[in-house]
């Protein structure tokens, strides 16, 4: 699910760490909308912002990815 994180040269702890930052926010906040979800990867390079795209997209639609 992550792997495009990995692909853009996250490590795995910066992966762990946004990755509850996401959790965190769902949990706490009223609604996490798209604007938000962008937010937790705002200093990031382009290459990492998409990547985080593309594991959301991952995540919502729930189908593992091709192996």
């Amino acid at each position: 699910m992550v792997q495009p994180l990995v692909e853009a040269g996250l490590r795995p702890a910066e992966i762990r760490t946004l990755v509850t930052r996401l959790c965190f926010e769902t949990v706490v906040s009223d609604g996490v909308g798209p604007a938000r979800l962008l937010d937790l990867v705002e200093d990031r390079s382009p290459a990492i912002r998409t990547a985080w795209v593309r594991v959301i997209d991952r995540m919502i639609d729930g189908t593992p990815p091709a192996r």
